[in-house]
């Protein structure tokens, strides 16, 4: 029974990851509603779960109307400036919507846990960090770079943003990056580029939070596996003062 209670006291412990831009950018922009949009790309080397994201936004007046899908689209491999997900996979998706709180919030980190059995789970390989957006509100935050192609710290950190329309309600489409059979009457967003000169206005400070291990569908809170452990302990104590009583 000892040993029983020091395993419920002491869960194992895995390797956590953060996937994307966890810096606080300086330029603003808004979420696009009804839009599958590439924020942020990440690489990572091993299998991974998605059990929470994380945005920095900034809002006033929230009625929580406001919520937003996630999804993991592959990268296409291409040479830095060239990578995109455009014709590329969906590889994981959430089917519930995660919302704004209500009144007035940041700007900060807005983070939201998913659901039981929502999790996204990915293999090696290098991804891109979607949103889906119910409503054009909230002000989010994005690395900006405009000026000749080849900028030192541009091809270290900078990068194009990409979208396609799509339907809140019915969720992130089973085809590839732009490429839907339902649209709000807007296209795909790709980058300008022209003669050299591009605006790089990615990524945005938007990232998961991921785990080397699968998480499970139910897990037991800290407060709850302390009252078992305590339920044990007194267990314990009560059985030995018995039999000393006797």
């Amino acid at each position: 029974m000892v040993a029983f209670a020091a395993f419920i006291c002491s869960p194992p412990v895995y390797a956590i990851s953060i996937l994307g831009d966890s810096n606080v950018e300086l330029s603003t922009s808004t979420l696009v509603p009804q839009y599958v949009m590439a924020l942020t790309k990440f690489t990572v080397t091993q299998a991974e779960t998605i059990y929470a994201v994380s945005l920095y936004v900034q809002y006033t007046g929230s009625d929580g109307s406001q919520c937003i899908k996630f999804g993991v689209y592959q990268d296409n491999g291409g040479s830095y400036g060239q990578s995109n997900p455009v014709g590329q996979s969906l590889v994981a998706a959430t089917h519930y919507g995660y919302c704004f709180q209500y009144g007035n919030f940041g700007p900060g980190w807005e983070t939201w846990t998913l659901v039981p059995g929502d999790t996204m789970t990915i293999g090696p390989g290098t991804y891109w960090l979607t949103t889906l957006a119910s409503e054009a509100y909230g002000t989010i935050y994005h690395f900006t770079y405009t000026g000749a192609y080849g900028g030192q710290y541009l091809y270290q950190y900078g990068y194009f943003y990409y979208g396609f329309p799509a339907s809140y309600t019915l969720g992130y489409p089973t085809t590839v990056f732009g490429n839907t059979t339902y649209t709000n009457g807007q296209g795909l967003i790709l980058p300008y580029n022209n003669n050299n000169i591009g605006q790089y206005d990615a990524p945005y400070s938007f990232y998961a939070t991921a785990s080397t291990q699968p998480i499970p569908e139910f897990q037991i809170s800290g407060s709850i596996v302390a009252t078992i452990a305590l339920a044990l302990v007194l267990l314990l104590s009560r059985k030995r003062e018995g039999k000393t009583s006797r």
